[in-house]
């Protein structure tokens, strides 16, 4: 498969329909609240309003997809599912996808979604990233000129030079497809892709929650041992069992419940 006149590069154009396509098949999940669509500085974003919700506090989300697929449908369920366990809005954003975009372009899109939920007057404020969208709320986190209150990451992709991707593991993300799409995402050559779970410097308190299968386990230990040393309070989650993609199984709602009272929602 060839995409963008790269040899051997994958079908993007194809992965990112298969994942629509897959995304729309599954049945919406009730929320009791009200789903809408806006646009923010050109930026697509689904805003997730609980009818039942404490007062100042929001999420942003950023869904997984390796940088390459993945839209506002792609973790609808979890969205869903975020905002009734923990009682806030969810405002999930459509961030730019490379090749034809960076990494810091979809960081951008992230702080985009944070200045206006800023701007609506929420003063807690906390970034939520899945897979890849993990590395986005990590560079967004530092990066805000807002305060933060918190950072849920969920099996994050943070090693994007995957020197720590464990090929023993069995339940991680592909690791011919993450070595195209990091290339493709940062624009360097892996050695030199950040290399996110060295620091935690700039950060707010941190919750991880990642599978014990999965290839991207060390990457997620090694950021909690870089909260501990650089003082940042932090939990790190590992689920007996688990894969890369729980979100989307039963295991949701104990991670929910977990992010929740280490983070102070819910």
């Amino acid at each position: 498969m060839t995409s963008g006149g790269v040899p051997g590069a994958p079908d993007v154009a194809g992965l990112r329909r298969a994942a629509r396509e897959r995304a729309l098949a599954r049945p919406r999940l009730p929320f009791a609240g009200v789903v809408e669509d806006v646009v923010h500085d050109g930026v697509a974003l689904r805003r997730y309003s609980p009818e039942v919700r404490g007062t100042g506090a929001a999420v942003v989300f950023l869904h997984g997809g390796y940088g390459l697929f993945g839209d506002l449908e792609l973790q609808d369920g979890w969205c869903r599912r975020a905002a009734a366990a923990l009682g806030v809005v969810v405002l999930s954003v459509d961030y730019r996808l490379a090749p034809g975009w960076t990494l810091d372009d979809a960081v951008a899109d992230a702080l985009a979604a944070v200045e206006l939920l800023a701007r609506d007057g929420f003063d807690r404020l906390y970034l939520d990233g899945d897979s890849a969208g993990g590395a986005v709320a990590t560079l967004a986190a530092a990066r805000s000129p807002h305060p933060l209150a918190g950072l849920l990451l969920t099996n994050p992709s943070l090693d994007l030079s995957l020197e720590t991707y464990d090929d023993t593991l069995p339940g991680g993300p592909g690791r011919e497809l993450s070595e195209y799409a990091m290339r493709a995402w940062t624009g360097v050559a892996p050695g030199s892709a950040p290399r996110l779970h060295r620091s935690a410097r700039g950060l707010p308190a941190t919750f991880l929650a990642v599978g014990e299968l999965d290839s991207l386990l060390p990457e997620a230990r090694q950021l909690a041992a870089a909260c501990r040393r650089d003082g940042v309070p932090c939990r790190l989650l590992e689920l007996p069992g688990a894969e890369h993609g729980f979100v989307g199984t039963a295991v949701a709602g104990e991670v929910l419940a977990a992010a929740g009272a280490f983070l102070g929602l819910g």
